[in-house]
């Protein structure tokens, strides 16, 4: 009976090539979006399950309460790590991690260390795989443990242990020897490092931190094999917080917790923790692909239910003869069930194979996931896809299978059953299917105009047009000017210790009653023209003025509102509890968090070049790259042992524009699919529809009915359900467009009419060309054919 069944559903599947060639393209695709789904969202759920440890591991966060809002950090002060080693032996591990900005060095060759301090325990903790050499290397504080990348990278093997290179911290030059080499962390991990040395080597790195100082915080990891004594560690904890806040009046704390390393990377990126690991992927790009992959499965689904239709209205005869022959209902409804499940199998091989192409393009559109495909030994991915078969194959085969086996075989042989055109059911999955077309068409544009509006964003400051390279003091600072000054096409050159979009801090501050926190930058002369921020009242820094340096403020018009200030000039500040500042000038907002999150409010301190470790350098911006590139010809003379660290300020916005631009490619595919599979359901209900009026156009040709009228007759219905999906499609893409890019950016441009209206005549421009051909055959054909009978 199977290989009888099987026999027919091919014999039936080669009769209808184009339709079935089309249902097994289109569903492959859904397919396969839906294999890149899953591999989006198994590689969010999978991050740093790989070490064994992880939930035993916790990370010391520190929780602060400000203004009413409590905020976890996910840092502690340094001292914390050797108070809990020493007292609190529930703890078995302890490491402390923080990131170097060195280079290095072998032979005349420089590269990017990637360099992270650490704990010995490190190791211990966590779950690195070594290829060569011992994770004790790290006890060593005159030794580097690498990964294989960056060894290949600097020696062309991995078998580098005992080998010497230098690291360059600024103008200070160390010889390391290479104690390991382990296997560079996948993708899926908070540490991206490529090399780490011992956490002491920070304090003599960085002299301005001690051991012992309260003041400076880094990351925190603990390990507690025993779950029954996190409690009593946490509480523990609680009586270093005085240490804390003794020191830190501008960063009081509440309480540390002991965050689990489980689930950590989620929460950071979700609840927008500070934290200098690796986050997983943000919420919307782990959901947005399953939309996408829902979407593209149930236009899929529906279009082949309409084809279903559309086939099995050819095979009347034979159903009306297999139930005269003693065929049962449920043996037509496997019959038919099963030969959507063969199509849809043929669909999944396809998609298999297509879902490796799609892996390849997500890569390339984000290039911090590295998605790959493993089959065979993933036994959940085995059960995913044959739950999508299964449901596939219900979806799209039930309705025909239970419909068209409850025909009465008399009615079928006795040619008393008319079946073709439309029914309630068929015009609804076609509503549908435009619906979802018209949301993803909508998506794409939407996304489109949003990337065009940020581009030309204003963001208080030309981003565009501004270069800044990093140097360790003064003197370095006018080495570097002087030598590139003479490049005549940079515009200013300024210094400064801080600047927006690469360094600064933020701390309380208080105007008589009233108390805020503020970002705050320390810059040098020249700063605002270089940046070229705008002054909209009150005056710029004076040159060398002592003064300024010690008393005055530039703030931006979103501090003075915060403070309800409607004349801000020579308004008095009180920062650190004790320091009097007075405004002497106000810019124009400066969106600080770029677009991505709420603008903060920002103070400009006066500082002298002693404490320079910027050069900014602006430029026209169809001139930047040349200046960009004459700074980096400058800088390996001036700094031949280091390697050139100049970076382009917009590359913020940038970040945002290639968001905006993967999500419009991503949404273009989706709507080029949907409107092709719609398309494709169009066709076959306008052919079901025609070959069901042929007579009545027949005669209405006879008694004079023009082109126009009869092609009004056939489409009606169809523009009816147009407009129906239209309607649905504008009304849920409202609210979904809106959602997602609000998950995304706290600034952007809201869907408009006009990106409705666009995406509405698109809609209908496709579907004209998709039955335009067949509705003008039928309107224009020879009426004689259709009304003689033979």
């Amino acid at each position: 009976m199977i290989q009888n069944f099987l026999r027919i559903t091919i014999r039936n599947m080669m009769k209808n090539k184009l339709f079935i060639f089309i249902n097994v393209f289109g569903m492959g695709i859904a397919i396969a979006c839906c294999i890149v789904a899953y591999f989006n969202w198994e590689f969010d759920a999978r991050f740093n399950t790989h070490h064994v440890n992880a939930p035993t591991i916790y990370r010391v966060s520190s929780i602060r309460e400000f203004q009413k809002q409590t905020t976890l950090y996910g840092h502690a002060p340094i001292p914390l790590g050797a108070a809990i080693r020493q007292n609190m032996p529930d703890v078995k591990h302890v490491t402390r991690l923080w990131w170097s900005y060195s280079d290095f060095k072998v032979d005349d060759n420089i590269f990017r260390a990637g360099l992270a301090y650490a704990d010995p325990d490190l190791f211990d903790m966590f779950t690195f795989e070594f290829i060569n050499g011992s994770p004790a290397a790290l006890k060593d504080k005159s030794k580097v443990v690498l990964s294989d990348e960056m060894a290949i990278k600097l020696f062309g093997s991995t078998d580098v242990v005992g080998k010497m290179l230098t690291q360059v911290d600024g103008a200070i030059l160390k010889e390391k020897e290479v104690g390991g080499v382990f296997k560079k962390q996948p993708a899926g991990s908070s540490f991206a490092e490529d090399s780490y040395t011992h956490f002491d080597n920070f304090f003599d790195d960085v002299k301005e931190v001690t051991e012992n100082d309260w003041k400076n915080r880094d990351m925190l990891f603990v390990q507690i094999e025993d779950p029954s004594r996190v409690e009593a560690v946490q509480k523990q904890l609680q009586t270093f917080v005085e240490n804390n806040n003794k020191v830190r009046e501008d960063f009081v704390i509440k309480e540390f917790v002991l965050d689990p390393f489980v689930g950590m990377a989620q929460r950071d990126e979700n609840l927008d923790t500070w934290s200098r690991l690796r986050p997983s992927s943000p919420k919307a790009a782990v959901i947005s692909p399953i939309m996408m992959a829902l979407l593209t499965l149930l236009i899929a689904c529906f279009n082949m239910t309409n084809t279903a239709i559309a086939i099995s209205s050819r095979r009347l005869k034979e159903i009306g003869i297999r139930k005269v022959m003693g065929s049962v209902r449920s043996q037509l409804i496997i019959q038919f069930i099963g030969e959507t499940m063969f199509v849809c199998f043929v669909a999944l091989i396809v998609g298999l194979f297509l879902g490796e192409v799609l892996l390849l393009s997500w890569n390339a559109l984000w290039t911090e996931m590295k998605l790959t495909s493993h089959y065979l030994d993933n036994p959940s991915f085995i059960i995913f896809l044959g739950s999508v078969l299964f449901f596939t194959g219900l979806v799209a085969g039930s309705y025909p299978a239970f419909y068209i086996s409850n025909f009465e075989p008399v009615s079928i042989l006795k040619g008393k059953l008319k079946f073709g055109g439309t029914n309630y059911f068929t015009r609804t999955l076609l509503a549908l299917q435009y619906a979802i077309s018209l949301v993803a068409i909508i998506f794409a544009i939407a996304f489109y105009a949003n990337s065009k509006y940020q581009y030309n964003f204003d963001l208080g400051f030309n981003e565009k047009s501004v270069i800044i390279a990093y140097v360790s003091n003064q003197g370095e600072f006018d080495t570097y000017r002087n030598a590139i000054q003479q490049n005549k096409d940079i515009v200013s050159i300024a210094g400064s210790k801080h600047s927006i979009f690469s360094s600064g801090y933020n701390d309380p501050i208080k105007h008589e009653s009233k108390q805020m926190e503020t970002d705050i930058i320390e810059v040098g002369d020249g700063y605002l023209n270089t940046m070229s921020m705008h002054l909209v009242e009150g005056r710029d820094f004076i040159k060398d003025s002592e003064s300024d340096k010690k008393e005055s403020v530039i703030v931006t018009e979103k501090l003075a509102k915060d403070f309800g200030w409607d004349k801000p000039l020579g308004k008095e500040i009180i920062w650190m509890d004790t320091v009097k500042l007075y405004v002497i000038g106000v810019v124009k907002d400066v969106y600080t968090n770029g677009l991505w999150d709420k603008m903060d409010p920002l103070m400009l301190r006066y500082i002298g070049p002693e404490q320079y470790t910027h050069v900014i350098v602006s430029g026209p911006t169809d001139k930047l790259v040349s200046i960009n590139k004459a700074m980096e010809a400058q800088w390996k003379q001036v700094f031949p042992n280091r390697i050139y660290n100049g970076r382009f300020l917009d590359e913020n916005t940038v970040e945002a524009r290639e968001v905006n631009d993967n999500i419009v490619k991503m949404f273009a595919f989706l709507g080029i699919v949907a409107l092709m599979l719609s398309g494709t359901g169009l066709y076959t209900l306008v052919s079901l529809n025609i070959i069901k009026k042929m007579k009545e156009i027949g005669i209405r040709k006879v008694l004079g009915a023009s082109v126009s009228n009869i092609t009004r007759i056939i489409n009606a219905e169809f523009v009816i359900i147009l407009v129906i999906a239209s309607a649905l499609g504008s009304w849920l893409s409202y609210y979904a467009v809106d959602w997602l890019m609000d998950s995304i950016w706290d600034y952007y441009l809201p869907m408009s009419n006009v990106t409705v209206a666009v995406s509405v005549f698109i809609l209908f421009f496709i579907s004209a060309v998709a039955i335009g051909y067949k509705v003008l055959g039928a309107a224009t054909m020879n009426p004689v054919n259709t009304l003689r009978v033979e």
